[in-house]
């Protein structure tokens, strides 16, 4: 065989088999990505459910709407909800997350942002001159509302460990 031919398909195997470990290079990377991402937003809606089980105490969403009902000038306070930062630094990459797995977190989160909107309506000027029974109905909504976003976050978890392949692991 003649030595170019013999350099030109050791070329041509050099540069499929370094085509090749790259693509695969690559895909485990992307996997490494896709499983960081999905790990740190378990973490933040896990850390979320912490301040919506509030919400989940029957007794407590009655007390307080009693007390709006029948303490004149009562508001209750409504602490801010916090920040989902983790959510907002991977937005633009969550295109990549499995599928199954984007539908359940846009939902809770877009719940977790609508239930913050509400909380600071709640602690806007406009809120406190409202009648006892506006402001009752507007605490039970906010109650709904995290009652709702503590299943959706439930849900996200659920699907997120079964994504990762540890349905029992960081448990919900």
């Amino acid at each position: 065989m003649e030595p170019a031919l013999i350099a030109i398909i050791g070329a041509v195997v050099g540069i499929l088999l370094t085509n090749g470990i790259k693509l695969v290079l690559d895909a485990r990377a992307r996997a490494e990505q896709v499983r960081d991402i999905q790990t740190a937003l378990r973490a933040e809606i896990r850390s979320h459910r912490r301040s919506l089980e509030v919400f989940l105490d029957e007794d407590r969403r009655n007390g307080v709407v009693t007390q709006i009902l029948t303490e004149s000038g009562y508001s209750p306070f409504v602490p801010r909800e916090a920040d989902a930062f983790i959510f907002s630094a991977v937005l633009g990459e969550i295109h990549i997350l499995p599928g199954a797995v984007i539908d359940p977190v846009v939902l809770y989160y877009r719940q977790w942002h609508s239930l913050a909107a509400l909380t600071d309506d709640m602690r806007s000027e406009p809120f406190y001159p409202l009648s006892p029974a506006r402001k009752a109905a507007i605490y039970e909504d906010y109650a709904a509302m995290g009652a709702y976003a503590d299943e959706l976050a439930r849900d996200a978890v659920a699907v997120i460990n079964r994504s990762l392949g540890n349905g029992g692991e960081a448990s919900i």
